[in-house]
């Protein structure tokens, strides 16, 4: 788990969302995975989003990569991981459902290609649906294609907009995919409600499905989610 320059572009691009105070949670503590020339350009990437950063703001002795959210205007990362070998705050398995004094405590959730490694991948969802506040902000980059042996599992739109979307009531900030390799396109996400196979698409190499959604401020009435192309099916 880690912040290279597709996520890290993914967060500056975000940033806008998000204020410095609150409290925010990440899944597992993200390591950065870039070298000066990447910095660089994420520092001006950063700077093309009105964050006014260097690239050494964006580094920390011990590899990790609070300062680098820190400096993006992101509030102070907390961590949650099923062991406290990382140093995360919070030490607990995703696949049971979070303790009741964790419920809606923070602004921010981030999950940065953690639920994919979480077997019981949907409990893992709630979960952090349950750890956002109402008007808080879920923000995910997994693996979505090309990535046989990665994880459990490899994420599609479904995710962000059959499951966040439609079941919980979120607003869509972002969804996209990026291609890791090659050209490095990035596709944005349209709904795949009722469309033919959900929108079915194929890449060339690792991609990264991209989402940033908002909780909304009053609950809504929750449904179990149902893939795109089986809507006209529910009963």
């Amino acid at each position: 788990m880690g912040i290279s320059l597709i996520p890290g572009s993914f967060l500056a691009r975000n940033a806008k969302h998000v204020s410095s105070k609150g409290r925010a949670l990440v899944l597992g503590r993200q390591k950065l995975h870039l070298k000066p020339p990447g910095l660089r350009k994420l520092a001006k990437v950063a700077q093309d989003n009105d964050i006014d950063v260097s690239p050494e703001d964006l580094v920390q002795e011990d590899g990790f990569t609070e300062a680098l959210l820190n400096a993006f205007g992101y509030p102070k990362m907390e961590a949650m991981d099923f062991t406290p070998s990382e140093g995360a705050e919070h030490v607990h398995d995703l696949n049971k459902p979070i303790p009741k004094h964790l419920k809606e405590q923070f602004d921010v959730v981030l999950d940065g290609g953690t639920t994919e490694h979480i077997f019981h991948i949907g409990r893992a969802l709630e979960n952090c649906h349950a750890l956002l506040k109402p008007g808080g902000i879920m923000m995910s980059y997994v693996a979505a294609d090309g990535w046989f042996g990665h994880g459990f599992f490899q994420v599609g739109p479904d995710v962000p907009w059959r499951f966040w979307h439609h079941s919980l009531g979120y607003e869509v900030l972002e969804a996209g995919a990026h291609e890791r390799q090659g050209q490095q396109r990035y596709h944005k996400i349209i709904d795949p409600t009722l469309r033919a196979r959900g929108g079915v698409k194929t890449f060339e190499g690792p991609t990264m499905l991209l989402y940033a959604m908002r909780k909304p401020l009053k609950a809504v009435r929750k449904i179990t989610p149902v893939q795109g192309h089986y809507v006209e099916y529910e009963r």
